[in-house]
């Protein structure tokens, strides 16, 4: 099984697919300009840039919520290559089902461990 995406040109708010599939992932959905090209009422399209609008602003809120950005710094936490690794985190994160990790739960347990290496 291999990943592939059709590739796209954007110019401006217009998305044109160019019929050539190219290895790996896309860079974006274009699922709203595929229903376009489908002929979907213009409603439903509006609709859907609307829905896909609140879902960011909403994905965003929890993000900084989960992960609050620090100021910036002269010097970003880094790991050090020579820094001693933290067993139990390192053993929790081999222990998780990540097939069945739900992507809020990921947000979630990653702000909790950085919370642990941050106390230590």
């Amino acid at each position: 099984m291999r990943n592939l995406h059709v590739s796209v040109k954007e110019s401006g708010d217009q998305i044109i697919f160019l019929r050539k599939v190219e290895p790996g992932a896309a860079d974006r959905s274009y699922g709203i300009e595929v229903a376009r090209l489908a002929a979907l009422p213009q409603s439903v399209i509006e609709r859907a840039r609307e829905i896909l609008k609140l879902h960011e602003e909403a994905e965003h809120e929890v993000s900084e919520e989960l992960a609050p950005r620090r100021k910036e710094t002269a010097h970003p936490l880094q790991i050090r290559l020579f820094e001693p690794v933290n067993h139990s985190i390192a053993e929790r994160i081999r222990n998780l089902k990540l097939d069945e990790l739900r992507p809020i739960e990921a947000l979630r347990l990653l702000a909790e461990l950085q919370e642990e290496l941050k106390q230590r």
